[in-house]
C-alpha cells in the first residue's frame, strides 16, 4: 500500500497542533473575559451580616418629617468616561438616563488625588490640610494618617438631627474602621461585606446594590442618610463578558497582576512610554468596569421610588477621584494633582436643584454643607467653603508606600503638590519648589505648561494667602490594625 495516502491526514494533525498551540499562547496573553452572572451563594453569606444590621422588615410608611439622603461615590471613576460629560463609548447608559433629570456640575473637583482624603473631606467639610486624613512621608510606620477620633461629621450632625445613618462601602482598603471615616454612622457596613461575586478583590457593584436596596427597605420613622461607595474602577480591573466591547483589546498580562503590568507602570513613571497596545488594554478594561458597575447603579436608581426616595429627598452622585491610564506618565491614582484625577463628576437630584448644568466651582468640603443644608442642618463649626476662598484646591501628600519605597520612583513622589484652580487657569505648587501653569480653555489636558502670563502672579499670590489662612492638622497614629490584606489586593502594598 502507498505511503501518500497517508500523507494528507499526517499534515493535517501538524497544522492542526500548531494551530491549538498558536490559540493557547494567544488566549494566554489575550483576553480572558469573567462570564459574570449574579452568585446566589454569595448573596447567601451576606444574609446573616444583612440581618443584623440593616433588618429585613417590609417598609412602614409614614408622613415624612425629613427628606431621605443618599449619597453614591463611584469610587476611581473618571469625569472624562461618562456620557453625560460627553464621552460617546455607552459605559454609562442608566447613569446618563437618571442625570437627564439631575443638576451637572461642570467644575466639581476633588479635595484630594485618591480616597482617603476626598472622603474625609467629604465627611468634615475641610480640606486634608485641616482635617489630617491624608498621606504621610515614608518615615511614619503608617500607609496615612486616619481621621482623628472625636472629630465632627456629617453623620455626626444627621444622626444628632435623629437621621438614621448607614454606610456601605465596597473600599475595604481606606474606608474600612480603621480609618475613622465610619464616626457617626449607626451601621457601616465595609470590613465584613463578602468579595465580588465574580472574582473582583473587593465587594463588587451587586454586592453594594443589594445591600443599598436592604437599607432602604428597613421600616424607620425619621430621615435616612444612606452612604455607598462602589469600587470597581479600581484596580484590578475584572474584564467581564458582556461589558468589555472590545475583548481582543485586552491583554491579560499588562493588566494589574500581569507580568508586564509592575514592569509597564515602573518604566512609564520613569517617563518612557507605554505602547499603544499596553493603553488600550487599560482603557478598554477600565471601561468595561464602568459598565458593569453603572448597570447595577441603574438597577438602584431605577428601584428608588419603590423604595421611598422621590422628588422631596436627595441623591448626590460624586466621584471621588479620576483615575491616570498613562497620562503624564502616571497609572492609576493617588500620585499627582493633574485634572485627569482631579476633576470629577457631581449630579444631585432632589428639591432646589433644577435639571441642567451648573458650571459652579464646587469641592468635596463644599457637599458636606449641601447635604446638611437639605435636612435643614447649619454646616460644620470651621467648614471650608471653595466659594469664599475664591479657589478651588486639590492636595496631594506625598504618594502611596509602594512608590515611596522604590529608589527608582521615590524623588518623584516624596513631596507635597497642590493643584490650585481659578477656572480656566490652573496652578501646580510643589514643596519641592516645582511649578506648572496651565490655561485649561487651550489645554485641558494640562500638556503644555506656561512659563507666564498676567495672570500666573496673581493665582500665586491667591496660593500663599490660601496657605497662610489654613491651620494644619497633625498626623495621627493609625491605633488600629491596617486591612493588609485589602491594601495589596488593591494595589497599595507591593
Amino acid at each position: 500500500m502507498s505511503r501518500s495516502r497517508y500523507i494528507l491526514p499526517i499534515a493535517l494533525v501538524v497544522v492542526l497542533a500548531g494551530l491549538a498551540g498558536g490559540i493557547r499562547l494567544y488566549l494566554s496573553n489575550g483576553p480572558k473575559l469573567v462570564e459574570w452572572r449574579p452568585d446566589t451563594r454569595a448573596y447567601d453569606r451576606d444574609r446573616k451580616l444583612e440581618a443584623g444590621a440593616l433588618g429585613r422588615a417590609p417598609r412602614i410608611w409614614a408622613p415624612a418629617k425629613t427628606p431621605d439622603i443618599v449619597v453614591i461615590v463611584l469610587d476611581t471613576t473618571r469625569l472624562d468616561r461618562l456620557g453625560m460629560y460627553g464621552y460617546t463609548r455607552d459605559t454609562t447608559p442608566h447613569l446618563d438616563a437618571w442625570s437627564q433629570k439631575a443638576r451637572i456640575y461642570d467644575q466639581f473637583r476633588a479635595d484630594g488625588p485618591w480616597s482617603l482624603p476626598s472622603h474625609a473631606s467629604l465627611f468634615t467639610g475641610k480640606w486634608p490640610i485641616a482635617h489630617g486624613a491624608h498621606g504621610v512621608p515614608l518615615s511614619v510606620a503608617e500607609q496615612a494618617s486616619p481621621l482623628a477620633a472625636g472629630t465632627p461629621t456629617v453623620a455626626r450632625a444627621l444622626r444628632a438631627a435623629g437621621y438614621r445613618t448607614v454606610g456601605i462601602a465596597a473600599n475595604k482598603a481606606f474606608l474600612d474602621s480603621s480609618w475613622g471615616l465610619n464616626q457617626g454612622f449607626d451601621v457601616w457596613l465595609c470590613d465584613d461585606i463578602t468579595k465580588g461575586s465574580d472574582g473582583s478583590v473587593a465587594p463588587s457593584a451587586d454586592r453594594v446594590e443589594r445591600m443599598a436596596q436592604q437599607a432602604l427597605a428597613k421600616p424607620r420613622d425619621g430621615g435616612l442618610f444612606l452612604f455607598l461607595n462602589f469600587m470597581d474602577p479600581h484596580t484590578p480591573w475584572t474584564p467581564r463578558r458582556g461589558y468589555v466591547r472590545e475583548p481582543d483589546k485586552i491583554r491579560k498580562n499588562t493588566l494589574p497582576g500581569g507580568d508586564a503590568w509592575q514592569r509597564a507602570t515602573e518604566r512609564l513613571m520613569q517617563d518612557h512610554e507605554a505602547t499603544p497596545e499596553t493603553l488600550a488594554s487599560w482603557s478598554e478594561a477600565y471601561d468595561g468596569e464602568l459598565r458593569f458597575m453603572d448597570e447595577q447603579l441603574g438597577a438602584l436608581l431605577d428601584a428608588l421610588p419603590s423604595l421611598g426616595i422621590d422628588d422631596n429627598d436627595y441623591v448626590f452622585i460624586l466621584s471621588d477621584h479620576g483615575e491616570y491610564l498613562g497620562e503624564h506618565h502616571l497609572v492609576e491614582h493617588s500620585k499627582d494633582v493633574y485634572e485627569t484625577v482631579t476633576h470629577v463628576p457631581l449630579l444631585i437630584r432632589g428639591p432646589g436643584y433644577a435639571a441642567g448644568r451648573d458650571a459652579t466651582p464646587l469641592q468635596h468640603h463644599d457637599i458636606a454643607s449641601l447635604i446638611l443644608a437639605a435636612a435643614g442642618l447649619p454646616p460644620l463649626a470651621n467648614s471650608a467653603s471653595t466659594a469664599t476662598a475664591g479657589v478651588q484646591v486639590t492636595e496631594s501628600y506625598y504618594a502611596r508606600k509602594k512608590e515611596l519605597a522604590n529608589p527608582k520612583l521615590a524623588a518623584q513622589f516624596n513631596r507635597i503638590r497642590r493643584a490650585f484652580v481659578q477656572y480656566p487657569h490652573a496652578l501646580i505648587l510643589g514643596g519641592d519648589g516645582s511649578q506648572e501653569a496651565y490655561d485649561l480653555t487651550d489645554d485641558a489636558g494640562e500638556l503644555s505648561p506656561l512659563t507666564d502670563g498676567p495672570w500666573i502672579d496673581g493665582m500665586k499670590a491667591t496660593a500663599a494667602a490660601w496657605g497662610a489662612s489654613q491651620t494644619v492638622a497633625p498626623i495621627v497614629v493609625n491605633d488600629q490594625p491596617e486591612n493588609t490584606d485589602a491594601l495589596k489586593a488593591l494595589g497599595y502594598v507591593q
